[in-house]
């Protein structure tokens, strides 16, 4: 007799029994006479959806909407003025040693007219914000414009910048 022969009998013998079970499993069913019911009871709910309405900012509006003083929302001692000519002045109000006054320049420019320094992705439909102070330029996408709120992320690490107007 082979060495393999018993081992190969006993997996044959496995096979079988399994398909076996299996076979006899399947044919069990429910008899024709056992009928069951259930009941299904289904809650509804309406649901309003008002579709979400993408503002597009173009840079006539942000400019125009921009320009004024702006005191930031996270920082009350950090305010910024903005002017129609094209002024930026960044202003921290802290303990007099801590009091700090930048003044600079921005642009504002969009991927149709793309600022020439900027090595950035830049995506349509955004207007983007360059503030030069001491020949560092800091690059920006501007959220809101609308005269009350001024946000602006920071592209360079994400963060994002909300004011709201001085009165």
């Amino acid at each position: 007799m082979n060495r393999l022969s018993v081992p190969i009998g006993i997996l044959v013998v496995i096979v079988i029994a399994l398909g076996a079970w299996y076979f006899a499993a399947r044919r069990t069913s429910v008899p024709a006479s056992v009928q069951t019911q259930s009941s299904t009871t289904t809650a509804t709910t309406t649901v309003t959806e008002t579709p979400s309405q993408t503002v597009i900012l173009d840079p006539a509006t942000v400019a125009a909407n921009m320009v004024g003083s702006w005191q930031s929302t996270d920082d009350p001692n950090y305010q910024i003025q903005v002017t129609a000519s094209g002024k930026w002045t960044d202003t921290y109000a802290g303990a007099d040693a801590s009091s700090a006054t930048q003044t600079g320049t921005y642009e504002l420019f969009t991927s149709a007219n793309p600022d020439k320094d900027f090595s950035g992705v830049l995506v349509p439909n955004v207007v983007y914000l360059k503030v030069t102070e001491n020949k560092l330029s800091l690059y920006y996408s501007v959220q809101q414009a609308n005269g009350t709120n001024f946000q602006i992320s920071y592209l360079d690490r994400g963060n994002t910048l909300s004011f709201v107007k001085v009165k």
